[in-house]
């Protein structure tokens, strides 16, 4: 299942769907450590995207940013 998310910029608001809307991590059990993400694209144009990070000195995020092709998903 995936949840509706929304984009804030200064030129639109884009709603487009992730496969999770958190993240977790426990210390204690490193499967957790690594995590996919996947961003999904409805729509008939590609979709630019950033991924921020809240603690950029402790995660950090492969492919941070980048282009999904229209009605396709990306993995980060």
């Amino acid at each position: 299942m995936s949840l509706p998310i929304h984009l804030t910029s200064n030129a639109s608001q884009l709603p487009f769907f992730c496969s999770s809307n958190s993240l977790l991590f426990y210390l204690d059990d490193p499967s957790t450590f690594s995590q996919v993400l996947t961003l999904y694209n409805p729509y008939d144009f590609v979709v630019r995207y950033k991924v921020l990070c809240t603690a950029p000195k402790k995660y950090s995020v492969a492919e941070p940013q980048g282009e999904i092709r229209a009605q396709h998903s990306v993995d980060t």
